[in-house]
C-alpha cells in the first residue's frame, strides 16, 4: 500500500449533466458544495449530479473558481 502526499481537497466541484453535457458547474468550498449538490438533486430530479473533490495544486480547477 503507498501514501499520497497530497493536501485534503478544501474544494469541490458540482456539476449537473444533460447526457454527456454538464448544464450546471460550480465550484465552492466543501460545506457549501453538500448545500449546492442538495439543492440541484432537487432541481434537477431526472439529470445526474456529481461532487469530485478539486485538489488546491491543480491550475486548471482552481481557473474555474
Amino acid at each position: 500500500m503507498t501514501e499520497t502526499l497530497e493536501a485534503p481537497a478544501t474544494h469541490r466541484r458540482v456539476r449537473v449533466w444533460f447526457g454527456a453535457h454538464p448544464i450546471a458547474d460550480h465550484t465552492t468550498d466543501a460545506e457549501h458544495a453538500e448545500q449546492y449538490e442538495e439543492a440541484m438533486r432537487r432541481r434537477f430530479a431526472s439529470l445526474r449530479v456529481t461532487s469530485e473533490p478539486v485538489r488546491e495544486d491543480n491550475p486548471a480547477d482552481s481557473a474555474e473558481r
